[in-house]
This record gives C-alpha cells, structure tokens and sequence, in this order.
C-alpha cells in the first residue's frame, strides 16, 4: 500500500466573477522511505498540491489517499492528529517565534501533542542535535543566521516523531553553501533515519537532491522520473 496515493486530482478555485484551475488530472504514488522533489516554475501548482497532500487544502476533483484512506473519510480530528504527529513542515519564511530560543521554538508542537510532558526535553534535546545546533539550544531564533533558523525549523517539524516532511522551498532565502548544508540535514533524515521525504522547489540543482522528480507546468504532470545522478549535499554544519 502506497503511503500517498494520486488519482486524477483536480483542484479549482472560485472566485466571485472568475474561476481558476490550478492542479489538473494529476496521478501519482509515493511510496514510504521516498525521497521525492516536486519541481515547476511559479504558478505551476506545486504549493498547491502541497497543501493538499499535508491536509492543509481539500481537493476538488479525484482521489487523493493517505496510508490507504481517502482523504474525504477523515474526520477533523484525524486530520489534527495526521498534521501534527505523522507530517512535520518546513517553510521557506521558518515561521518561527525570533524572540524565543531554539529549544522553545522547537518545543512548541510538543504542547499540543499527546506526548508525556515527562518525553519533552529528551525529544527537544535529541532533535536538536540530529540538526546540528546543540551548541545554539539556548540562542534566541534572532540572533542565528538563516542556515541556522532553517535547520531549527526543520529540528521543530522533527519533534512529535513524524515519518513525513514536507518542505517548501526550504533553501528559497539562503545563500548557495547555507542552501547546500539544509539539503544535507534532509538528505540525512531520508538516508539515516528513513523519513519520507517531499520536496518542494523551482531550483532544479536543489530537486535533484532527491532520488525522483515529478516536474510540473501548468498544473499537469509533464514528467516523473528517477534522478539518475543524485546531487550530494557534502558541506558540513557551521558550528
């Protein structure tokens, strides 16, 4: 069974006077411990379709299933609990709190999970390091640099243990070394601990550091295949 299962899925927007296709008949799968990159230039649908596929945005049109269930037959709280314990987000902007410190950002989804208070700062402590910012746990968001804020958003989406990451254009606001070193962090979590990774971009250099690509234009599929020469992210953390 297919972790995300894809079958002619539509999405339209409407609008007052105008309606908008976005996502047009798109048919895929990705399997658990993938490593995909959703690629296309802006306005070709993929925040779109990322959003569908994190629960963030229904479709309009096909089916779309999550670990074998469609995604109509959830009920709200089980769309809750998927949002918050089996699919972790990055964004390009970090969203977070620049006046807090690294541990507390990265705690905050704990406070709305089912976790024992009891887990808290081992989990904290445990995906800080996986990240590499062990030696900024008490910094405030503020004072690190971009590589840094991004990668403790990614140790935040980390914490509640989920299997899935999504990430949006995740090195969209970093220079190329800093982009190179968020890519490693990814690449880690997919290659060492076996997350299913979905990548979302419009930097081809970027999207190939995934093992498959599904490119996008116009909202339609114009191709799906596997990264025969997978780019490698071998820049070490700034410490």
């Amino acid at each position: 069974m297919s972790l995300f299962l894809v079958e002619d899925l539509g999405k339209t927007f409407y609008g007052d006077e105008i309606t908008t296709t976005v996502l047009k008949g798109l048919s895929f799968t990705i399997e658990k411990g993938e490593f995909v990159s959703i690629m296309g230039p802006s306005g070709s649908g993929k925040s779109t379709l990322l959003h569908i596929l994190g629960f963030l945005s229904e479709p309009t049109s096909g089916v779309y299933r999550f670990n074998g269930k469609r995604f109509e037959d959830h009920t709200d709280d089980e769309v809750a609990l998927i949002r918050n314990n089996e699919i972790g987000f990055v964004f390009q902007s970090f969203n977070l709190l620049s006046r807090q410190t690294v541990y507390e950002n990265v705690e905050l989804p704990l406070l709305y999970s089912n976790h024992p208070e009891t887990e808290w700062k081992k989990r904290v402590e445990d995906v800080i390091e996986i990240v590499g910012l062990t030696h900024r746990i008490n910094y405030e968001t503020s004072k690190l640099s971009g590589g840094e804020k991004q990668r403790t958003a990614i140790a935040r989406a980390l914490v509640n243990g989920p299997s899935v990451i999504f990430a949006d254009e995740p090195t969209g606001n970093l220079d190329s070394k800093t982009g190179q070193a968020v890519m490693q962090t990814l690449q880690r979590l997919h290659d060492e601990l076996g997350h299913t990774i979905v990548l979302i971009t419009h930097e081809t250099f970027t999207a190939e550091h995934a093992d498959r690509m599904i490119k996008l234009v116009d909202g339609m599929i114009e191709s799906d295949e596997p990264i025969r020469n997978r780019r490698n992210a071998n820049v070490n953390f700034t410490k």
